[in-house]
């Protein structure tokens, strides 16, 4: 009994730790083989279609058209589906293609909302592309985010390349946080899984780029899922696709930037990541390859640490209240947060100043740590409550807290 206890006390404390080192040396490779791949790039010039879905987004459509001029890839046209819009979308879009001659753009207005996947799956049976890019209607494509995506279809087998998004808006403490998420964790996570589990966790929804071959073969996306991209990503693995990332496609994004906002992203990113484990646990455990059983223990593991974290709170609360004395593993912390301030800085010289961070943004980097760690915490709790007692599987589209 003491044993365990000692292994569980180990775990809780080294988990941030060990991860934290995983993430490192798999961003180290990937910088190695980035670098390798620059030197034999090829150029291709298949038909792609930015497929972009609608759902009363009057206020930022537009920019997100504007965007797409100022593509290098020539050989491109976009697809936008309005999945009945209740606002003045569909009138802003007309107008806007009334007045540009730049782009192919076509527009489908669906007769009922049907919800975000769905949408999805009517516009992409009337695109004959071989690639699909699928985006949001707040992102904003980077100028050379086709070429990059592109580069990522390195074989017949690959499924889907996706991008590395960039916040944008950064008026409060929350979205600078945010912003400093992406470049230091998000970006290092996803580098990590791509190069030591042979591809990623998920795509990122606001920059894939998908074989549209592969897409039909899992007959397009589950109206039911509440995450419709992280389940796609496991479909397709499923068949034997393969997943990559490439961090050099940049999709400049808006997040939240109220805590109710920011929390219901992520309490239902995370619902989505536990739909995908139980939905799949069973065919990975059975026919899996090690690198898909890596991937889905990684989110196991997660979801465990998060309860033994509260229990071993829960316990140094009540030791200090009860013996009046306060102390903290010193060690430990310095550890753990010296290897955090070198995986942020990793984040910034592989970044090379894509993200745009300022002075202010840096000004919130003493918060960083514990942002993600204590709001990863909450939201696998909550998620785990949720998937056990409240939810019922429905993909449903719902307007996103956008910082605006």
């Amino acid at each position: 009994m003491i044993f365990l206890s000692n292994v569980l006390q180990f775990y809780t404390s080294y988990y941030p730790i060990i991860m934290t080192i995983v993430w490192l040396l798999g961003s180290w490779i990937s910088g190695i083989r980035i670098s390798k791949t620059k030197q034999q790039e090829c150029v291709k010039n298949d038909k792609v279609t930015i497929l972009l879905s609608m759902f009363n987004e009057g206020e930022n459509i537009i920019e997100t058209l504007q965007s797409f001029t100022h593509l290098e890839y020539s050989n491109f046209d976009v697809v936008i589906v309005d999945d009945k819009s209740n606002d003045h979308s569909v009138k802003i879009v007309k107008q806007w293609l009334n007045d540009q001659v730049k782009i192919t753009v076509n527009l489908i207005e669906l007769s009922q909302n049907i919800g975000k996947a769905q949408a999805l799956n009517e516009a992409i049976k009337q695109i004959d592309s071989p690639y699909i890019l699928v985006t949001d209607a707040d992102s904003l494509l980077a100028s050379n985010a086709i070429n990059k995506l592109l580069q990522g279809v390195t074989n017949e087998r690959v499924a889907a390349v996706t991008g590395k998004p960039i916040v944008r808006n950064r008026t409060t403490l929350l979205g600078r946080l945010q912003a400093l998420e992406y470049v230091g964790i998000i970006d290092r996570i996803k580098r990590a899984q791509d190069n030591l589990y042979g591809g990623i966790m998920t795509v990122a929804g606001v920059v894939v780029l998908y074989r549209k071959k592969a897409l039909l073969s899992v007959n397009g996306f589950d109206r039911t899922a509440i995450t419709e991209d992280i389940d796609i990503t496991w479909r397709l693995r499923k068949n034997q696709w393969l997943i990559r990332y490439t961090p050099e496609s940049l999709a400049y994004i808006l997040v939240p930037e109220t805590f109710q906002g920011y929390f219901k992203q992520r309490i239902r990113w995370s619902i989505g990541g536990l739909e995908v484990f139980l939905k799949n646990i069973k065919w990975v455990v059975k026919q899996g390859s090690t690198y898909q059983r890596m991937l889905l223990l990684d989110m196991f593991l997660s979801h465990i640490w998060a309860w033994l974290a509260v229990i071993t709170l829960c316990q140094y609360v009540l030791l200090t209240v009860t013996t009046k004395t306060f102390s903290l593993p010193g060690g430990i912390l310095i550890l753990y947060i010296s290897l955090f301030f070198i995986m942020f800085f990793q984040g910034l010289i592989q970044d090379k100043g894509q993200s745009m961070l300022t002075v202010q943004d840096i000004f919130a980097l003493p918060f960083y740590s514990t942002f993600y760690w204590f709001t990863s915490l909450i939201t696998a709790i909550i998620s785990q409550f949720n998937i056990a007692f409240f939810h019922k599987q429905k993909g449903s589209w719902k307007s996103p807290d956008r910082g605006r």
